[in-house]
C-alpha cells in the first residue's frame, strides 16, 4: 500500500506517483523525475483575469492597485516544474506560492521515502527483480 504523502481534489503524491487529475489526468512515475523547481509563471491565470474583469465592471479601475491591497503588477502565477523523460512538465499552478511550496514540500519528502525502499530492496538483493517487474507493469 503506498503511502500518501500530498492529496487535494487535483494531485495525488505518493511514494511512488505524482499524479495530477486537471486539466488533463497524467501521473508521473517518481524515480524519473528530475530536478524539480518553483518558477514564477509570468502570465496572468485565470483568477488575475476574473478578478481584472471584476474590477473593471464596478468601475474600480480608478482605484490604484496599492490601496486595494492588490500587488503593483498582475498576480503572477507560481509553478512547480521538473524534468520528466525528457522534457519540462509542470506539476503543479498556483497563485498561492504556500500552496505550491506545500506541495513542493511534499514531493520531496515522497522522493526519500521513495529512495529509502529502494535501498532497502537493494540491500535484499530484489532491486534487479522489482525493477524488470515494474517496467512490465
Amino acid at each position: 500500500m503506498p503511502t500518501v504523502f500530498y492529496q487535494n481534489d487535483d494531485v495525488v503524491i505518493t511514494d511512488d506517483v505524482y499524479a495530477v487529475w486537471s486539466p488533463e489526468p497524467q501521473v508521473y512515475d517518481l524515480e524519473s523525475l528530475e530536478d524539480p523547481r518553483v518558477e514564477p509563471g509570468g502570465r496572468p491565470t485565470r483568477f488575475t483575469l476574473l478578478v481584472a474583469g471584476a474590477l473593471s465592471s464596478v468601475g474600480a479601475a480608478a482605484v490604484p492597485a496599492p490601496a486595494a491591497g492588490l500587488p503593483c503588477g498582475p498576480l503572477t502565477a507560481w509553478l512547480l516544474r521538473a524534468h520528466y523523460a525528457g522534457a519540462d512538465v509542470t506539476l503543479f499552478e498556483s497563485t498561492n506560492v504556500i500552496s505550491v511550496m506545500r506541495v513542493r514540500r511534499s514531493l520531496m519528502r515522497a522522493f526519500a521515502a521513495n529512495a529509502a525502499s529502494l535501498e532497502r530492496l537493494d540491500r535484499a538483493g530484489y532491486a534487479e527483480e522489482y525493477s524488470k517487474l515494474n517496467s512490465l507493469l
